[in-house]
């Protein structure tokens, strides 16, 4: 019988970035229409690579898409920008949760996210 793997040791060889559960509020858009930012959701969780949020319908795997992220610990809301690596139906016609890689982060939005990261990779609530 093979050993019980730790839950850390799975997501290491998994993933290439730690994730942390935070639920802060953010709007989204398709990269081609970013003044049409949907209203208010919810992100799940969040890496340096990429996020998982809530969205009112499917995207496409492909996409390309914008997250305006507003935190507690910032004044002004951040972009990061991505591409859908999957959305998938959560309840029917209604909530979907959608995965994000992020694309060519600019040099402000990769400092802010780094520092969100080792802010929650150093405290609590890493993701389960």
């Amino acid at each position: 019988m093979l050993p019980k793997r730790k839950k850390d040791d799975f997501h290491d060889e998994r993933r290439a970035h730690r994730r942390v559960k935070k639920h802060f509020l953010l709007r989204y858009f398709k990269a081609e229409t970013p003044n049409d930012k949907i209203d208010l959701t919810q992100m799940k969780n969040i890496s340096r690579g990429g996020m998982c949020f809530i969205t009112a319908q499917e995207f496409e795997v492909g996409t390309k898409m914008g997250v305006e992220l507003n935190t507690p610990f910032l004044t002004n809301a951040t972009i990061l920008e991505g591409t859908v690596r999957g959305s998938v139906e959560k309840t029917k016609n209604l909530i979907y949760e959608t995965r994000l890689e992020f694309d060519n982060l600019n040099t402000e939005a990769q400092f802010i996210l780094d520092k969100l990261m080792e802010f929650f990779n150093n405290s609590d609530n890493p993701h389960d």
